[in-house]
């Protein structure tokens, strides 16, 4: 495609921005974005269905933010994939929302002829999640499947690395710029990625990572994925909008089942209720797949049973997608000398946390303790939109509200709904029975 088409291209995504319905459209009238971008403006106005915002900006025809995209992904590398093109995922043209434009770094060829699995779960993880999405990510890519995440803090990073483990592909779709690391955390599991992987964003470079971001993103995750598996999810998390988006999208999902009342265990146990099938190995998911993708998949046999060992901790640790604590014995010599592997002024606040959840393990003075790393309350904080920080402040400390008293507020009532549902994903705020709103 010509560097002139692209621009026309770019420019269309920047009109109608991410998930709009218009697109579709506007596609069944116009064969590309140069026609839509010369039509006469009395032409658009008589298209029943555009909305009026939609018709505003499309009257403004103006490539200059289009060039300075293009110049950018020039510079950094950066692959535009519009919709146009050839090589544009077959699975995000059955969307009812399909992006404008991909942003790439790596070869989306491969998502065109590989069973792509979306592996999501809870920032939040226990050592049960941890080691259930390293195992099925390490095996379905040794398998020749392709993981497909969020590479969100948690399970996402997990299962990505573990497919980089695995000498296999994993594809990372971000809900800012490609040029743009979130969480910080995860600075050299994206250069792991960029380098043999893939990344993907429908937002252009130097995007920030805005949170109403991420559950736009997650469409993608299930719109690439044949099918989707949940480790580990709370009521009202970020995997939970994915495995939806999943469903409504015609793609299968799967979760792994969890002990009843433990963390984490209300979503994944819940989509087991309403009809997800259980994950208990590898071949749950492979094996729905195996006909279809017969020539591009391992058999069983050729599959490694994987159990994670301190060593793939260290890896993960390593990438900044977990943070390791050494176990210490006053009675041993060697308890003295060991440090544990977070800044040390967190360690007393989670030891206790720490040891109560691995405490049926068998205690040794090398074992290391994985940890989810958390981002910084400035890094959250500073990418809330003014309508979550203004809710934050109404929430007083030491009690619950309803959404009534935060009506006051001045927002419609669905803007407080979205907003309440975003902080309650980040885990800034929880929802108590009798739609109570408390901080956490």
């Amino acid at each position: 495609m010509q560097q002139k088409d692209m621009l026309f291209w770019i420019w269309l995504a920047e009109c109608l921005g991410a998930e709009n319905r218009n697109f579709r459209l506007l596609m069944k009238l116009y064969d590309n974005p140069y026609e839509l971008f010369h039509a006469e403006e009395f032409e658009l106005e008589r298209i029943d269905g555009l909305s009026q915002k939609t018709l505003s900006v499309l009257s403004e025809r103006n490539l200059t933010r289009a060039t300075e995209i293009l110049a950018d992904c020039e510079r950094l590398g950066i692959t535009v994939l519009p919709y146009g093109s050839p090589s544009y995922p077959r699975a995000l043209r059955e969307l009812k929302d399909p992006p404008v434009v991909l942003y790439c770094i790596g070869e989306t060829e491969l998502l065109n002829d590989r069973l792509c699995i979306g592996m999501v779960g809870t920032r939040r993880m226990s050592e049960y999640g941890l080691r259930s999405a390293y195992k099925l990510s390490y095996e379905l890519a040794q398998a020749g499947a392709i993981v497909v995440s969020g590479m969100a803090a948690g399970v996402d990073g997990v299962c990505a690395a573990a497919a980089l483990a695995a000498k296999g592909t994993t594809v990372a779709v971000l809900g800012c710029g490609l040029d743009v690391v979130y969480p910080k955390h995860h600075k050299r599991l994206m250069d792991e990625i960029r380098a043999r992987g893939v990344l993907i964003s429908e937002y252009p470079p130097h995007t920030p990572p805005n949170h109403y971001h991420f559950p736009t993103r997650n469409r993608l995750i299930s719109g690439l994925s044949q099918g989707t598996v949940v480790v580990e999810a709370g009521i009202g998390s970020g995997s939970l909008i994915t495995a939806k988006n999943a469903i409504l999208q015609g793609r299968d999902v799967f979760t792994v089942p969890a002990n009843v009342g433990s963390p984490g265990a209300e979503g994944t146990n819940g989509l087991l209720r309403d009809g997800a099938t259980p994950v208990l190995q590898t071949s749950d998911i492979l094996d729905r797949y195996r006909i279809l993708f017969a020539d591009v998949l391992k058999t069983r046999r050729e599959i490694e049973t994987k159990t994670v060992s301190n060593e793939e901790l260290s890896y993960l640790a390593e990438l900044g997608v977990i943070e390791l604590v050494k176990r210490r014995e006053p009675s041993t010599a060697e308890s003295h000398t060991e440090r544990p592997a977070v800044p040390k002024k967190r360690t007393t606040k989670k030891k206790k946390t720490e040891n109560a959840d691995v405490k049926d393990s068998k205690p040794q003075s090398d074992a290391a303790i994985p940890q989810s790393p958390r981002q910084t309350p400035d890094e959250l904080l500073s990418s809330l939109t003014p309508i979550q920080v203004a809710i934050l402040k109404a929430i007083p400390d030491d009690r619950a509200v309803t959404v009534d008293a935060l009506s006051g507020l001045g927002y419609p009532y669905g803007d407080l709904i979205a907003a309440l549902t975003m902080l309650e994903i980040l885990g800034l705020i929880q929802k108590l029975p009798g739609a109570l709103y408390t901080k956490t």
